[in-house]
């Protein structure tokens, strides 16, 4: 599971052999110390300034390849001390369970094309809804589609154990048994049979971890994005942060991430799984008869 507990930035400037003067920043991690994470950003930048100056371009890492910079709010343990998961807040604010060995399944739904014609579709919400009843419809006939399908999977395999929830935008499982590696090529080839979302897929692999939506999306609760990412290391922006935070919490109230449907499957609970489905279950609201967000 790749969430670093330090982070440090580092910058630099060099001319080119062009003549072009270069402004650059990196940020590099380590899970040991501040120091050794500052260490690591001074030697990047240090390569990135020794590269400028052969006339190579800076090094662009491409999505989920490197940790994702999140802030560490707590980590899950056993009774024996072993990590099982640990919360981090996202880049756009919203709180997210990340587990060691425990799965999650995203599967939204298809678009519908009301969806994909902003004018249409606002002008037929503010005429009154016209459409409202077959949104609904089709929803209702996308839910069915995919929970036959983790019903199907479940049916022939019968040692697992699925727990089903609605969100916003498709259909969550949690598998309680069996315990998985999020970055092995099974679990990538069940994910794909259960019809995860395919970025879904490739950020388990990447980060070697299963991740779920905690807390609404802020723009969903009457909320917009948070724009500062961490860590914060201006007070000024910090300030700016905890108006935004102390907003957020206030709007979330009155919205569920997601709503239990039900379980497919053995019934089994390994006792790595039932930890997971207490936090996310409490925390997700998902009992409680609210909009979801």
């Amino acid at each position: 599971m790749q969430i670093p507990k330090f982070w440090a930035k580092a910058t630099g400037s060099q001319t080119s052999p062009e003549g072009k003067d270069l402004c650059f920043s990196c940020w590099r991690w380590s899970d040991s110390s501040q120091a050794d994470a500052e260490q690591a950003a001074a030697a990047a930048a240090e390569r990135i300034r020794q590269g400028i100056s052969l006339g190579q371009k800076p090094d662009r890492y491409p999505y989920a390849t490197t940790p994702l910079r999140e802030e560490l709010l707590q980590t899950i343990s056993d009774s024996q001390g072993r990590l099982l998961g640990a919360v981090t807040r996202n880049q756009y604010g919203s709180v997210v369970l990340n587990t060691q060995r425990v799965m999650f399944v995203d599967i939204d739904f298809p678009e519908e094309p009301a969806e994909q014609e902003a004018p249409k579709g606002i002008l037929a919400w503010l005429l009154g809804g016209a459409n409202l009843s077959e949104k609904k419809s089709s929803e209702s006939e996308h839910e069915q589609k995919t929970r036959a399908v983790v019903e199907d999977f479940a049916a022939a395999h019968p040692e697992w154990n699925i727990r089903l929830y609605r969100t916003s935008a498709g259909l969550r499982g949690l598998v309680t048994h069996p315990l998985l590696d999020p970055a092995s090529s099974q679990t990538h080839e069940i994910l794909e049979a259960l019809g995860a979302d395919p970025l879904f897929i490739r950020l388990c692999k990447l980060q070697e971890c299963f991740r779920a939506r905690l807390t609404p999306k802020p723009w969903r609760c009457g909320h917009y994005a948070n724009t500062i990412r961490y860590p914060i290391q201006e007070t000024a922006f910090l300030r700016r942060y905890q108006e935004w935070l102390s907003q957020y919490e206030q709007r979330q109230r009155g919205y569920a991430t997601c709503r239990w449907l039900g379980e497919v499957g053995s019934g089994q609970v390994h006792p790595e799984a039932e930890l997971i489905v207490q936090l996310h279950d409490f925390v997700t609201r998902c009992q409680e008869p609210l909009p979801l967000a």
